[in-house]
């Protein structure tokens, strides 16, 4: 997944329980969307800021959500 804020763009795993959807789990009450294998990049950026195993981003920074093109 992507996770757009205006000054990163963060790449990684969102997970999301057996038989649940994406959007229910980021729809969730919780001020924070989990993050796992997660690289971060300034936005606009190639090349990684960091690489992380766990990153938890504020969901009120959040500006896009979108799958990772394949």
């Amino acid at each position: 997944m992507i996770l757009l804020t205006n000054s990163y763009r963060l790449e990684g795993d969102i997970h999301v329980v057996p038989g649940g959807r994406l959007l229910d789990e980021i729809n969730k009450e919780r001020d924070f969307i989990p993050l796992t294998r997660a690289t971060v990049f300034a936005v606009g950026g190639e090349r990684p800021l960091d690489t992380l195993d766990f990153i938890a981003v504020n969901k009120s920074l959040v500006v896009m959500v979108a799958p990772v093109g394949k």
